[in-house]
């Protein structure tokens, strides 16, 4: 897997996890790691929470035999 473009990254950040079907949230999108640092951090700090920076790894796109043999 080749390391996608600058323009093509970017972060979100969202509570931990607590189960299979915990959701995702708040969406916003932030254009560094920094960027998202910061806020991830308050709202660590104000929601007692542990939050998670996550950052996009791939593009698949229709058609894309990415997945192959996992399923």
């Amino acid at each position: 897997m080749s390391e996608l473009p600058k323009f093509a990254r970017f972060w979100m950040i969202c509570r931990k996890p607590t189960g299979p079907v915990a959701r995702t949230e708040p969406r916003q999108r932030y254009s560094t790691f920094d960027d998202a640092a910061r806020p991830a951090s308050q709202l660590a700090e104000s929601t007692g929470a542990q939050h998670l920076i996550l950052e996009t790894v791939a593009i698949i796109r229709p058609g894309d035999d990415t997945q192959k043999g996992l399923f």
